[in-house]
């Protein structure tokens, strides 16, 4: 996936993807868990007692400044996917949140939902 740099409009970009996502959200679309991401899901909730609301409330709650990489500028897939950082509930740990929205349908798919391995540089954060 490839990094946007800080301009304006790729800024715009990623607020028009959080947008998106709010809005499927706010109309009763569910976020679907892939394998890997629901995996995920359980050792977090072994660890740090979090749950699929967790997740849904970190999604909800992305600013541009959480946000890592992603969005294919061409616009040419079926999926825009975006990778952000963000703390996850009341244990406050980071996490690396890579879903993506369904071009043309109202899909919502998270493809990873962890601890980071490493450092994640947010090239919109102040």
């Amino acid at each position: 996936m490839k990094q946007l740099p800080y301009t304006e409009e790729n800024v715009s970009i990623i607020q028009d993807f959080l947008d998106e996502t709010k809005k499927r959200i706010s109309d009763g679309v569910e976020i679907i868990f892939t394998k890997k991401a629901g995996s995920e899901l359980e050792d977090l909730a072994l660890v740090y007692d979090i749950e699929v609301s967790d997740i849904e409330a970190a999604i909800s709650n992305l600013t541009t400044e959480n946000y890592y990489r992603g969005i294919d500028p061409s616009w040419s897939a079926d999926f825009n996917v975006c990778a952000f950082c963000t703390t996850i509930a009341e244990a406050k740990i980071e996490n690396y949140l890579k879903y993506g929205l369904e071009v043309s349908g109202f899909q919502i798919l998270l493809f990873s939902n962890h601890e980071p391995d490493f450092p994640m540089k947010q090239p919109f954060k102040n």
